[in-house]
């Protein structure tokens, strides 16, 4: 039986293709400009990486080891990756995209099989198709639809023998802390937890807007053993004080895991944090990570 013939100068030209389009499609979920020059000599790099393969004697450079190397070289020639975290999110797309569009290549191989079709490079087209629409609409799906759905968690937080179930949303940039244990502190929706409190410390945060006041009115309240004051900073708030209820109870989803938190504290907030009411809590990534 004769064997197919493998012609180089078509591998660089398809590898080189295939591969100019996904680091393009990369810079773009990472949010870097594209420089298509930089991602051309990538792209060339990535073609001749293809035709050594071609070459037994080479098996050594064709290694997993070797490939996972490769491939973050051809980012770093790319892409103007300016630190460690920009880095690891263009290697983890990097990735996503590849599996993505070697998905749509071979799903398109298989549904044209027995199809009487003049070209053999369908798997191609539809390889490039799929990595110009994660390039062009990836981005916007991406936020709105994955990463929301991935920093989601269910929480169930208990006062006593009250409990409050709904949504956390993972905030990496919440780094509020008790004062007196330096634990990570929850901030949850005052709507989300009303019910579970007594009347007055309801009375007290409905009815008070002077800081002062509230104060006074919670340090009389049935609850004053499990008030706290939480000191943060925002922006044009240098100096702010956040009304914080220790609850006795706080568990998190994680994946099949369902960790338990004893008397964590949980800061008020009067407004929304979500506009769409997605999720009702700001959940600290110590306590996901199991801090």
């Amino acid at each position: 039986m004769d064997r197919p013939e493998v012609y180089a100068d078509l591998t660089l030209l398809i590898n080189f293709i295939m591969d100019f389009i996904i680091l393009w499609a990369t810079a773009r979920m990472v949010r870097i400009t594209p420089v298509l020059s930089r991602i051309g000599v990538a792209a060339f790099v990535g073609g001749i990486y293809a035709v050594g393969f071609l070459l037994p004697s080479l098996y050594v450079f064709y290694t997993f080891p070797a490939k996972i190397l490769f491939s973050c070289l051809m980012l770093l020639i790319a892409l103007p990756l300016g630190s460690w975290e920009v880095f690891k999110r263009a290697f983890v797309f990097f990735y996503a995209i590849n599996f993505t569009v070697a998905g749509a290549s071979i799903a398109c191989s298989y549904m044209m099989k027995g199809h009487n079709l003049s070209s053999h490079y369908l798997w191609l087209v539809a390889g490039i198709i799929s990595a110009l629409l994660i390039g062009i609409f990836g981005v916007k799906w991406f936020s709105q639809r994955i990463i929301p759905g991935l920093l989601r968690f269910k929480v169930e937080m208990t006062f006593e023998q009250k409990r409050c179930r709904g949504q956390g949303f993972l905030d990496t940039g919440n780094n509020l802390r008790d004062p007196l244990t330096n634990r990570p502190v929850i901030v949850a929706e005052y709507d989300f937890i009303k019910d579970c409190l007594p009347a007055d410390v309801r009375d007290a945060i409905k009815g008070n807007h002077d800081a002062s006041q509230l104060l006074d009115d919670l340090i009389e309240s049935s609850w004053s053993r499990r008030l706290r004051l939480i000191p943060f900073t925002s922006i044009g708030k240098e100096h702010g004080m956040l009304v914080g209820i220790r609850a006795d109870e706080v568990k998190v989803e994680w994946g099949q895991n369902y960790p338990s938190y004893k008397n964590m504290v949980v800061g008020i907030y009067k407004g929304k944090l979500s506009t769409h009411n997605h999720y009702q809590m700001l959940i600290p990534a110590e306590i996901v990570e199991g801090g």
